[in-house]
C-alpha cells in the first residue's frame, strides 16, 4: 500500500506543480496588469504633488509664510509713505518760517553796517559781515538805489537798540538802526 501511495503521490505532484505555476503565472500576471491599470489611471506627478495629502503642513507653511511676507511688504510701504508726509510737514514748516522770517526782515528794524551806490561793494561788505557770524542781508533805500548791509534784523525797536552797541563795539562804530516799512 506504500508503494501505491508514493506512486500516487508522484503522480499528482507534477500535476500540482504545474497547477501552482499556471496560478503564479496567473497571480504575476494578474499583479502587473494591476501595476500598469494603477499608472495609466494615474495623473501626473505635478497633479499629485499638489494633492499629496502629507505636504498639507507644507503648503500651510508656505501660505502663512506669503502672507507675512505680503504684511510686511505693506507695513514697509505705510512707514515709507509716514516718513514722506512727516518730511513734507517739514519742508512746509521750514518754508513758513523762512517766509515769516523774510516778511519780519522786510518791514522791521535793521542795524546798518554799511550803505552803498554800487551792489558790488554791497556784496563784499554782506560777506564781511556774515564771517563775523550775523545772520546779514542787504535791504534797499529809495526804491533801491541804496543797498543797506544790514547785520541783523528785529521786530522791535527796543531789541533793535539792544544790540546796536554791541554791533558798534564789534563791527562798526557808526552803525544805526534803520526802519523798514
Amino acid at each position: 500500500m506504500f508503494q501505491q501511495f508514493s506512486l500516487h503521490f508522484y503522480a499528482i505532484i507534477p500535476t500540482f506543480i504545474h497547477c501552482f505555476n499556471e496560478k503564479l503565472s496567473f497571480m504575476n500576471k494578474l499583479s502587473l496588469l494591476l501595476l500598469a491599470g494603477i499608472f495609466l489611471l494615474t495623473p501626473s506627478c505635478d497633479f499629485m504633488k499638489s494633492i499629496n495629502p502629507f505636504g498639507k503642513k507644507a503648503r500651510e507653511t508656505e501660505a502663512l509664510r506669503q502672507q507675512q511676507e505680503a504684511f510686511r511688504v505693506a507695513d514697509s510701504i505705510r512707514v515709507v509713505n509716514e516718513e514722506k508726509a512727516e518730511a513734507e510737514r517739514a519742508r512746509q514748516a521750514e518754508l513758513a518760517r523762512i517766509a515769516e522770517e523774510e516778511t519780519r526782515a522786510a518791514s522791521g528794524y535793521h542795524v546798518i553796517v554799511g550803505s552803498f551806490l554800487t551792489p558790488a561793494y554791497a556784496d563784499a561788505w554782506l560777506q564781511h559781515i556774515k564771517g563775523f557770524g550775523y545772520d546779514a542781508r542787504i535791504v534797499d533805500m529809495n526804491g533801491g538805489k541804496w543797498q543797506l548791509v544790514s547785520a541783523r534784523s528785529f521786530a522791535d525797536l527796543h531789541a533793535a537798540w539792544n544790540a546796536l552797541g554791541t554791533i558798534q563795539d564789534n563791527i562798526n562804530s557808526e552803525a544805526w538802526v534803520y526802519r523798514q516799512e
